[in-house]
């Protein structure tokens, strides 16, 4: 699933340009030439990376665009492929309750191992296991996130995506949207970080995905508001090439 643990962009190997990759992709396995990942390659990857004691910093996207996220808090966030995101302890910090979903389990794991103040229990679910803090305001569901019933994850307020849906695998997508959409609530607001206008030819990660397939798969009628757009072409070596934060909601934005 996205790694979020040092709040960085997921990336992949977009034909050139593999200087600029994390740390995911300096891995010398056959797993990163793949153009699509399944659940269980994201699960090798993260069996492959060093544990880190370093809790991290949350995502600066994040921090810049709390107030349009959460125009009042607090609320109930829901942190898609969470990784061992910072995200989600910046977030619990400031009252809100957070609920993330990761497919693989060693990095929620981490994550608590690394937060040792918020005490947890584990527990099973029909549909995989769940990680609870104390006071369950800090909670990550251990599943494939495309198979997670629905009313599972109960209803949010809004939800950050950083990386998640330019991970999941295309054929996947739907199937993932399905569900966040399922776990908003009414008056929600969701942060969506996506690459767009890619090269056609370019392979693996993150997936170029156009505005017209995020209004169809996450439904026509919401209302969607660009809150930056970066050229990353030179960065990838390529002619053109994206990246773009969006903020939706089923309410004016």
């Amino acid at each position: 699933m996205a790694d979020h643990q040092d709040a960085g962009h997921v990336q992949c190997d977009h034909s050139k340009g593999r200087e600029k990759v994390t740390e995911l992709q300096d891995l010398e396995d056959s797993l990163m030439q793949k153009e699509e990942f399944s659940l269980d390659d994201w699960i090798q990857i993260y069996e492959k990376l060093p544990h880190t004691k370093n809790t991290g910093q949350p995502s600066d996207a994040l921090v810049t665009y709390i107030n349009e996220l959460l125009p009042s808090e607090p609320a109930r966030v829901l942190v898609p492929l969470c990784g061992k995101s910072p995200d989600m302890r910046w977030l619990y910090d400031r009252g809100n309750t957070v609920v993330g979903v990761e497919g693989a389990e060693k990095p929620v794991k981490e994550f608590f191992e690394l937060h040792t103040d918020l005490r947890h229990t584990v527990e099973d679910v029909p549909f995989g296991k769940v990680y609870k803090s104390h006071d369950e305001r800090l909670q990550v569901f251990v599943c494939d996130v495309t198979l997670v019933p629905r009313g599972s994850l109960g209803h949010f307020d809004a939800g950050f995506d950083w990386g998640a849906y330019t991970a999941i695998k295309p054929s996947d997508r739907q199937k993932y949207v399905d569900v966040v959409r399922d776990a908003l609530g009414e008056n929600f607001r969701y942060f969506l970080e996506v690459c767009h206008d890619g090269p056609p030819q370019a392979q693996g990660l993150p997936h170029s995905i156009s505005f017209r397939s995020i209004k169809l798969e996450f439904g026509v009628s919401l209302k969607m508001r660009v809150l930056a757009t970066k050229d990353i072409a030179a960065e990838w070596e390529v002619d053109t090439f994206f990246n773009s934060f969006f903020l939706l909601s089923d309410q004016g934005l």
